[in-house]
């Protein structure tokens, strides 16, 4: 039943990906879901992209860049929004304290 879940999750995650957004929010879900989303949007997008999954205070994130290094930006993102989180130069993860509308802004100010 797990398997055939995270084979159903998978086949929507695709169809969410083509949709071309970079900065996406999602209702909670667990981070190893989170990860798979911005794994299938990074891949149809090509794009640095980023999921942001659960509600104002409280949100797990994902980002990918294929050609990027993420962890000056994943510095200041946590730096900005009291999360807590790291990764590969091409992935991170984690969370963060803050309401949408701040998440928003951050990506604004950045231009991502």
């Amino acid at each position: 039943a797990q398997q055939r879940a995270a084979a159903l999750e998978d086949r929507l995650f695709a169809l969410l990906a083509q949709d071309g957004q970079t900065l996406r929010f999602e209702p909670p879900m667990p981070p190893e879901s989170v990860r798979r989303l911005t794994d299938a949007m990074v891949r149809a997008n090509g794009a640095r992209c980023a999921v942001f999954a659960g509600q104002d205070g409280a949100w797990h994130y994902a980002m990918a860049d294929r050609d990027g290094d993420l962890r000056g930006l994943t510095k200041r993102l946590n730096a900005a929004l009291q999360g807590r989180g790291g990764g590969k130069p091409f992935f991170a993860q984690g969370s963060v304290s803050a309401s949408r509308a701040a998440i928003e802004a951050f990506f604004r100010e950045r231009g991502e």
